[in-house]
């Protein structure tokens, strides 16, 4: 997978200003087709076919999640995603660059779990999905990540 001319200063760039504000809501604004739909726009390949249109809430997420990838978390959907695509994974995460799709601890929760996230073009914090927009996190909490 290539990233398209110009990704960091126009299409991520846009990309995220444009989802600044908009808050997390499952199957249309989540932490899973928010990655996927920033790698779309750095990249114009969308690795989250597969789970568009078939879920609305957590519990329809995770039953997916189980179905298309046998695992059960968001981090097995961002594996199997990232294996579709050929996104390499790096061996360590907090080596991740700017615009890379990671795996993050989310201490923000009330029960503190991991989501993905994609890496800040000043590659130094992640970027993810919030109740209420986008929000930072910071990159110490990348468990896994994938060169994108």
């Amino acid at each position: 997978m290539k990233r398209i001319e110009h990704w960091a200063t126009r299409s991520f760039h846009e990309f995220l200003l444009a989802r600044a504000a908009r808050p997390f809501v499952w199957g249309e604004n989540d932490c899973a087709l928010f990655c996927a739909d920033g790698i779309e726009a750095m990249t114009g390949v969308d690795i989250a076919a597969e789970f568009r249109g078939k879920y609305h809430d957590e519990a329809s997420a995770l039953a997916l999640i189980k179905t298309v990838t046998g695992g059960a978390t968001i981090a097995d959907a961002a594996a199997y995603c990232a294996k579709g695509a050929g996104l390499a994974e790096w061996k360590w995460p907090l080596f991740a660059q700017r615009g890379d799709l990671v795996i993050v601890v989310d201490a923000g929760r009330e029960t503190a779990r991991s989501i993905s996230g994609l890496v800040h073009l000043s590659g130094r914090h992640v970027v993810a999905v919030g109740e209420l927009g986008l929000k930072r996190l910071p990159i110490e909490a990348i468990e896994r990540a994938w060169h994108v």
